[in-house]
């Protein structure tokens, strides 16, 4: 399956947040060098926005690795981690929990498009018409 380019990618999170008060998409991680580190991107963010709290949205899938991230200690006292939990499971987080009663994944909906199948309702119509218009996700021809 073909992956989605960084612009690709900032451009859904740009639609999927539009009108959504609080929230805005960065892309600084896309004009810096590889390898960028989430420590980087809040840094960088700070410089420009001193004040105010910065909030970062992860997967409960992948709260058991935030201690392997790149300066994790300094990142955590930088930001305040939200957990995204759609399968509300009851497992103890250590940061506070959104939970949404939807079993879906970023790996199932690129799955579904890969496949052919519909992605509507799953996500932002405006994202659904990115995928389609970029032909993001189609298993390449060979």
């Amino acid at each position: 399956m073909a992956c989605a380019s960084g612009e690709a990618r900032l451009s859904m999170l740009q639609a999927a947040i539009e009108g959504q008060d609080g929230f805005a998409a960065d892309d600084c991680e896309l004009k810096r060098p590889p390898p960028s580190y989430s420590i980087d991107t809040v840094l960088q963010i700070r410089e420009r926005q001193p004040t105010g709290e910065l909030f970062w949205l992860i997967g409960a899938d992948n709260v058991g690795g935030l201690s392997k991230w790149h300066r994790f200690e300094e990142l955590q006292e930088l930001v305040k981690f939200v957990v995204l939990d759609r399968a509300c499971r009851e497992e103890k987080q250590p940061y506070p929990v959104i939970r949404r009663n939807i079993d879906i994944s970023a790996t199932e909906i690129r799955n579904r498009v890969a496949s052919g199948r519909s992605i509507r309702y799953l996500v932002p119509r405006a994202v659904e018409e990115i995928v389609r218009r970029e032909n993001l996700y189609r298993e390449s021809a060979t």
